[in-house]
């Protein structure tokens, strides 16, 4: 994923930069260089996240002179937040146990899953810290979450048996799309797992 390729190590360095706010100050400034240098993949994120230019073609935003302010903008949404304000006067630090737990999910490190679970059972019912609150299981929808992260491992379906299995709840609500979802209802509209062939099985196993 070219995204993930760009931004490299910084999406996974929430033990160097502990506090969310300096975490997503970085990553804005990483974007930035992408979108001086008009990469596709980083005008597809300003696209996809910048209340200002929702949907709005790539050929167009090409146009466009970004700045600072802009990439800000994009991450607060993207990562859940209204706006930037609030991410600038977050206090809040990294549950790092609860971000590793995502990650081994996406990537489809289900060994390194369960053992994380097994050593904090709580993780399964534990809310992200970003503005959106998804759970663990709402990450399996691969929808509402932060773009990199919409990720769908082959062994998808058997990893949300599991977090099921260990007390995840299928009617926790994230805050996303200007409302609020479970992890079904964002299965549905998201194309990611029924590209993948699996999206079927998921809403049987998350029904």
């Amino acid at each position: 994923m070219e995204l993930t390729s760009f931004y490299g190590n910084l999406l996974y360095q929430t033990d160097q930069y502990p506090m969310i706010k300096t975490h997503l100050t970085k990553i804005a400034d990483r974007m930035l260089e992408g979108a001086h240098n008009n990469l596709n993949f980083i005008l597809q994120e300003i696209n996809n996240y910048h209340p200002d230019y929702l949907g709005t073609p790539i050929e167009t935003l090409k146009k466009n002179k970004f700045t600072i302010k802009d990439c800000r903008a994009t991450v607060a949404n993207e990562y859940g937040f209204k706006n930037w304000q609030i991410v600038e006067q977050l206090k809040d630090h990294y549950d790092q146990s609860f971000e590793k737990a995502v990650n081994f999910l996406i990537n489809g490190e289900f060994e390194a899953l369960k053992k994380i679970i097994k050593a904090n059972p709580q993780l399964t019912t534990k809310k992200s810290k970003y503005g959106h609150q998804a759970t663990l299981l709402h990450y399996t929808a691969s929808n509402g979450v932060e773009m990199w992260r919409q990720k769908v491992p082959a062994n998808l379906p058997e990893m949300t048996r599991f977090l099921i299995k260990q007390g995840a709840d299928l009617n926790a609500l994230m805050n996303v799309y200007g409302g609020q979802f479970n992890t079904l209802s964002l299965l549905k509209s998201s194309a990611h797992p029924f590209e993948a062939g699996i999206g079927e099985e998921m809403i049987r196993i998350l029904e």
